[in-house]
């Protein structure tokens, strides 16, 4: 039975815990009758402890008895055999929870909004709808610990057949980071997507810029003010589509405007970039927002609607480049066109990169597409011909 002493004011119990060890606990009362009810359910718990620890070998026979017995006359079906490792992982675990792959897809998302932007978000939702769509009902809502490698590697084939290799790619990686993180909350022992290979990324678009000429054409079709000044802002700046499109006065300070891109958000970047006299006169006295009505629409309406718009100025789309390779063009051709321009101005990488925003030089030289540089330092190699 529990017993209780007093030191410096305090009640202690003195009970037997559940490895059956006599320990000393602080009660935390003053008063001895309520230090008393204290001790005693402190005692009770170990107890129960005790029995319950006491009681999971008998229970782990029964179930392996069970699994035994049914091999034996030939009843253990899969679907029973994981039902009595459920069971046993149950008594092992007694917090161990069922669930489905959609609604820890949904947990861990919402889990991850403190720690990335907006955008990042979206594709998580876009590779939970493919994933569980791709997967289908029956495994999309079935036990979490019942879906198999073979079954993802399936539905990753399915998504690829939809969209490009470095998507499908994208939403295996993430479908491997919800896994890892179920493993890790004790809801599976193993992840099933780590084994699924990706898929090479042959599909991979190649990027073209616009010509001077080919923006004026633009410009001179644009549907709208709003549409010219999105046009020019975005040749004239490198500025992504959404980012341009939330432009307001509070981005201009003097001759300059600033911005914190909606990609980098999460690394809290700010870029600086100076405006062009043609980007000024545009904007001119604008007060508030600068595209007040392109701002009420998603960016994949605008991306369509200027595809629309290279139609309607002669502008292809499809373009063969230097070396017989074909590459595409879009919005964010316009952000390709800028870097090519200042790189055949002979600005220096290192600035061209801190008007764009790239911290990588891989990726930035990805979207300069022409160089002087190159031209002027094969002009300084010596004369060979006599």
């Amino acid at each position: 039975m529990a017993t209780v002493y007093q030191r410096n004011g305090v009640f202690y119990a003195k009970y037997f815990d559940a490895d059956g060890k006599r320990v000393s606990k602080n009660t935390g009362f003053s008063k001895k009758r309520e230090a008393q009810r204290a001790a005693a359910k402190m005692e009770a718990d170990a107890l129960e402890q005790r029995r319950i620890a006491s009681d999971k070998p008998k229970a782990f026979a029964v179930v392996i008895e069970t699994a035994a017995r049914e091999a034996a006359s030939g009843d253990l079906t899969l679907a029973r055999s994981e039902e009595l490792i459920r069971r046993l992982r149950g008594i092992a675990n007694p917090d161990f929870r069922q669930t489905n792959l959609n609604d820890w897809f949904e947990e861990w998302i919402e889990a991850q909004k403190p720690h990335v932007g907006d955008s990042t978000i979206r594709i998580y939702f876009d590779a939970k709808r493919r994933v569980t769509a791709a997967l289908g009902s029956t495994k999309s809502y079935g036990p979490l610990d019942e879906l198999k490698s073979d079954e993802i590697r399936t539905a990753i084939l399915k998504i690829s057949k939809k969209v490009k290799s470095s998507t499908t790619n994208m939403d295996l990686r993430v479908l491997r980071r919800v896994l890892e993180a179920a493993c890790g909350e004790g809801l599976l022992t193993s992840n099933a997507a780590q084994s699924v290979r990706t898929l090479p990324t042959i599909d991979s678009v190649e990027r073209a810029p616009f010509s001077a000429e080919e923006v004026r054409k633009l410009m001179d079709s644009a549907f709208s003010d709003e549409w010219r000044g999105l046009i020019l802002i975005a040749a004239h700046t490198g500025l992504r589509l959404g980012d341009v499109i939330l432009l307001s006065r509070e981005n201009v300070e003097g001759s300059d405007v600033i911005i914190r891109p909606s990609k980098t958000a999460r690394s809290r970047k700010t870029i600086r970039i100076p405006m062009t006299p043609p980007v000024m006169r545009w904007i001119g006295d604008k007060s508030g927002k600068f595209f007040p009505t392109l701002s009420q629409r998603s960016t994949s309406t605008h991306s369509t609607n200027f595809a629309r718009l290279m139609e309607k100025a002669g502008v292809d789309r499809k373009v063969k480049l230097p070396g017989g390779v074909e590459a595409s063009r879009s919005f964010h051709s316009l952000r390709h066109s800028f870097t090519s321009w200042l790189a055949e101005a002979d600005v220096h990488s290192d600035i061209r990169r801190k008007l764009t925003g790239h911290s990588s030089a891989g990726v930035h030289d990805l979207y300069t597409h022409r160089d002087e540089s190159l031209t002027r330092a094969i002009g300084e190699l010596p004369n060979l011909q006599n």
